[in-house]
């Protein structure tokens, strides 16, 4: 393919500059958009993770004080909701009941003891309830009782794990067979926590956690695009075009053979005397002589080719003489 077949070539594959420039920077806007949404994306759902760890983790309080009637501190703690799935398992609602002993019975025997049992009315007879709590039979009504005698000034903690169901709470002092021994002059204050809220904000906590880390890793990867393409590594259509061109003209190389040089050149010389060609790229010495335009080309031995006028050869090797002028060599 010639020069001016390549020339014709680049002229049909014309680019228009502004239509190049304006694709690349709508995509270059298209990669800051969709970096910024990503980045967004990463600080949304950690927030939104944040936010659904702290209330999985916020407890929800309620507490019940001494009553002179009952001989106990009861309270109806309603529906705690979780997981529907009975028994002893992980999806348990934990229920963290702490008493401060204000005026403990002078029962030498006496204990501290804590139930919760599974009912919806509270305000009915719950007494049938407490024997079953306290043979631990099932997973719907719980009690936990203290090994030493309560002192007062000083709060026991009672950790339970129950099932999603409404519950009734009673803290009474109690002697080792679960009978109350509180009485008018007792006292005590109940304060309870209870993280109904632990599996459901806990997973979707955790999901939103994942969502994050992929925005995040989505965020690196149009970050890394919008560098490069701000960088200049990206090339435009119109630099491709071109390049391509180029590559073509390469592989076929120059239009035509080279002109050939002068021809007739000297057949023979003195011995060591170089032949009569020369490589194309090499710097070759020439003396012009004044008057006649004959050339002398100086070899790499100190030798001198004559060139007539006309651009042909004479046919001896001639050597230079100290005062400049040449001379035919003789063997």
């Amino acid at each position: 393919m010639t020069d001016d077949e390549q020339v014709e070539l680049a002229n049909e594959i014309a680019v228009d500059e502004d239509m190049d420039e304006q694709l690349e920077d709508m995509s270059l806007e298209g990669r800051k958009a969709a970096l910024k949404q990503a980045r967004w994306n990463v600080f949304l759902f950690l927030g939104i993770a944040a936010i659904l760890f702290g209330f999985a983790l916020f407890p929800m309080p309620f507490g019940a004080d001494y009553d002179d009637f009952t001989n106990s501190a009861e309270k109806e703690i309603g529906y705690i909701w979780g997981l529907p799935i009975p028994g002893d398992d992980f999806t348990d609602v934990p229920v963290t009941i702490s008493i401060d002993v204000i005026n403990p019975p002078t029962d030498s025997d006496v204990l501290l003891g804590a139930y919760l049992i599974q009912a919806d009315d509270c305000q009915s007879n719950l007494g049938e309830f407490t024997p079953v709590a306290r043979n631990g039979s099932g997973h719907t009504h719980h009690y936990q009782v203290t090994k030493d005698t309560p002192s007062a000034g000083v709060t026991y903690d009672f950790e339970f794990d129950v099932d999603p169901a409404s519950y009734c709470m009673i803290v009474q002092y109690v002697d080792s067979d679960g009978n109350n021994l509180g009485d008018a002059n007792s006292d005590m204050k109940v304060n309870g926590k209870m993280w109904p809220n632990q599996i459901f904000a806990g997973v979707l906590g955790l999901c939103c956690a994942l969502l994050s880390i992929f925005a995040f890793i989505g965020a690196q990867k149009y970050g890394e695009t919008v560098r490069s393409m701000l960088e200049g590594t990206d090339e435009t259509t119109e630099s491709k075009v071109l390049s391509e061109i180029s590559k073509d003209k390469i592989a076929v190389g120059p239009a035509g053979a080279p002109p050939s040089g002068p021809t007739g050149g000297p057949t023979s010389g003195p011995p060591g005397a170089p032949a009569a060609e020369v490589e194309q790229n090499e710097p070759v010495a020439e003396e012009v002589t004044e008057g006649t335009g004959e050339i002398f080309e100086e070899t790499d031995n100190g030798y001198y080719f004559k060139i007539y006028a006309d651009g042909t050869y004479a046919q001896s090797v001639y050597v230079k003489s100290e005062d400049g002028s040449f001379s035919a060599y003789e063997e």
